[in-house]
């Protein structure tokens, strides 16, 4: 595999991941109480920074 398909696909991965993280957070809070909110938001904040700047670094376009 090459380098650039290994980083595409980790950046694939690191994007899935921030979606889950987001969609199990708005689901939580839909079913249980808007307090999940305190705790998914800043998670769910930080792993789409970590994706963005994941694709920045590598010069990845969308």
């Amino acid at each position: 595999m090459r380098r650039t398909e290994m980083t595409k696909q980790n950046a694939r991965s690191k994007g899935y991941l921030a979606l889950g993280s987001a969609t199990a957070t708005v689901a939580l809070a839909a079913m249980l109480s808007s307090t999940v909110l305190v705790a998914g938001v800043p998670v769910t904040a930080w792993l789409t920074y970590r994706w963005l700047r994941y694709r920045a670094e590598w010069g990845l376009r969308f």
